[in-house]
């Protein structure tokens, strides 16, 4: 098989270089990438849809370092009155056939290293890395600084413990919101808000001020980088989805599609050995439907839970509260086209 370099430290870049050798790809060559490590988030949260790579890859890993909540969770910011809640744990895994796994960011990243056991060599320039490999992907963003007077700011903040540790809690606030996630080590926050509207500890529920009080500034969200790139490859360069754009901070599991993107990209290069051209075009026939639905999901996401309106968003409470309460078969089924989706399935 033919030489591949792969440039980033992300988890996509990981899992790239795991599944490339467990494709029978053995002269991978990795680099570091230039500005990877700033605005990456201390927690992940991984669906069935990546859960599922990592037992392909890294089978010991979910046991050895997963944190899996039993529950997800809406919560009004103030009272933290219950407003929905669906089951995650066993009736998760049985569902979508993978768990939903939370992890420390830098733990998980330390492991799979250890377990690819090829260093990453300095940062070089594309055209160079190109010279000297057959096949490039590229998993790091050009840039990972936010963009200046973005209309979106995320904080961030962790603590040794909460309350409701066991549970992925969404806060809902008068048009902010706060993402709430543990880890088998500690209990993480994010914050977003409108950049022209500050967090009022006075809005909040108390077992929040603590966080609210620790907050740091983690970036900003600009809703043109939720236009999807149309073109995956050029050359014998393929993208995934972390080096299309700089990172969205407003999901903690909007980072996932890259990972899936590193694995598809993987089985398209053996499956098409022989030509690395028909392979990258089937790779992103593949997966840039995927960009644009997970792209939409999120910014609808944003959007939704910053509404400035208030009767908008009673309108959105009631919504809420009926569908997971009275029909909660119709709310899995509206996330099921994200858990479902088995990666590995048709891939292999």
């Amino acid at each position: 098989m033919y030489p591949v370099a792969i440039i980033g430290e992300s988890l996509a870049a990981q899992v790239a270089a795991l599944a490339c050798g467990a494709g029978g790809f053995q002269e991978i060559t990795r680099y570091a990438g230039p500005a990877e490590s700033r605005g990456r988030s201390p927690i992940l949260s991984l669906g069935a849809n990546v859960s599922r790579l990592l037992r392909a890859l890294a089978p010991d890993t979910i046991d050895a370092l997963g944190y899996r909540p039993d529950r997800q969770q809406v919560r009004f910011a103030k009272s933290a009155y219950l407003l929905a809640e669906l089951p995650l744990g066993e009736f998760y895994e049985q569902r979508y056939g993978a768990p939903l796994v939370n992890f420390g960011t830098r733990s998980l990243i330390n492991r799979l290293e250890n377990d690819i056991a090829n260093p990453l060599l300095a940062s070089q320039s594309l055209e160079a890395i190109e010279q000297d490999n057959e096949m490039t992907i590229v998993c790091a963003p050009r840039s990972a600084e936010s963009p200046q007077g973005a209309p979106y700011t995320v904080f961030e903040a962790s603590l040794p413990d909460h309350p409701l540790r066991r549970a992925n809690v969404l806060w809902r606030g008068k048009g902010q919101y706060i993402e709430q996630l543990s880890d088998t080590e500690r209990v993480h926050f994010r914050f977003v808000t409108p950049s022209d509207l500050a967090f009022d500890e006075a809005d909040w529920h108390p077992s929040l001020h603590q966080a609210l009080d620790a907050k740091t500034h983690a970036g900003g969200i600009d809703l043109g980088s939720f236009q999807a790139k149309n073109t995956l490859f050029a050359g014998r360069v393929a993208y995934t989805s972390d080096a299309l754009q700089i990172p969205l901070h407003c999901k903690i599991d909007g980072g996932n599609t890259a990972m899936e993107d590193a694995w598809v990209l993987s089985r398209m290069m053996e499956n098409y050995e022989e030509d690395i051209g028909d392979g990258l075009a089937a790779y992103e026939r593949f997966r840039r439907p995927r960009h644009r639905k997970s792209l939409a999901q999120m910014y609808a996401h944003l959007t939704r839970l910053t509404q400035p309106s208030t009767a908008r968003r009673f309108q959105q409470h009631v919504g809420t509260a009926l569908q997971n309460r009275l029909l909660p078969e119709i709310a899995l089924q509206q996330q099921d086209w994200l858990y479902e989706h088995d990666v590995i399935k048709g891939f292999r």
